[in-house]
């Protein structure tokens, strides 16, 4: 298991513990706390994804510096991706649906919350394990709640790197830049070269898609980042010849 995922699981873990201990101490601020522990699970998620931000970073600007060899005409790209629209859609729709398990769990965790019946199901779990010292009492139940929101968050993030693994990523540039180090899509997401993977061509469709890997909090994402142009076949051999190896 990856390090990065592994520290991921370990902090949510022992949040869900810190955060049962306040909740039971300080029942009063008890949405706050609430509201506090998916802050913290965010922040820890940006916190861990800030060292791939700045290798990201490091990587346009190092592109940047390069020899210009080709830059996408921003109007064509977008009448060629227009036409397209109709191929484009049913691809989309795998990827549309992972983004929508996150939304999901989150509906779980308001509904669980704030609905007291379903709430205090997992209160009464927790009561068995010490039905006499109150405080003790109020610490499992929430440890139980918590415990089923950590357990809700495994499931979607397993399901949906799963699902990215199966149907990977489709990146759609709106512009593009390729340059002797490398290529910039839509002045954010750099490719360096050697290109990583394979270069398809599609004369038919207009584009050219790299076949590459990304790395997402510890797991790795098949990824294909398409470039419409006019001319799919001159963009793919200057991808290929400059793409071997690093200039």
């Amino acid at each position: 298991m990856n390090r990065a995922l592994l520290l991921q699981y370990l902090i949510g873990l022992v949040l869900l513990v810190v955060f049962a201990f306040l909740n039971a101490n300080f029942p009063q601020y008890t949405s706050w706390i609430f509201l506090l522990y998916f802050i913290a699970l965010m922040s820890i998620m940006f916190i861990l994804m800030g060292k791939q931000t700045q290798t990201l970073l490091k990587d346009l600007d190092e592109i940047k510096k390069g020899e210009t060899l080709y830059k996408s005409n921003m109007e064509e790209v977008v009448k060629l991706r227009e036409k397209d629209l109709q191929n484009t859609q049913p691809e989309l729709m795998g990827q549309f649906k992972a983004t929508l398990v996150p939304f999901f769990s989150l509906l779980v965790f308001i509904f669980v919350f704030y609905i007291p019946q379903v709430r205090d199901f997992f209160f009464q779990a927790g009561r068995m394990f010490a039905p006499v010292d109150t405080k003790m009492a109020s610490f499992f139940e929430y440890l139980f709640l918590y415990g089923f929101f950590y357990v809700i968050s495994l499931i979607s993030g397993l399901y949906t790197r799963r699902l990215q693994a199966k149907t990977g990523t489709l990146v759609i540039a709106t512009n593009y830049v390729v340059t002797s180090k490398g290529v910039i899509v839509d002045e954010r997401m750099p490719i360096k070269f050697p290109l990583k993977g394979n270069i398809v061509v599609d004369s038919r469709r207009k584009f050219v898609e790299l076949e590459t890997v990304q790395q997402v909090m510890g797991s790795t994402v098949k990824q294909r980042i398409r470039l419409y142009a006019s001319e799919p076949s001159k963009l793919a051999n200057l991808l290929k010849t400059y793409g071997a190896t690093t200039k």
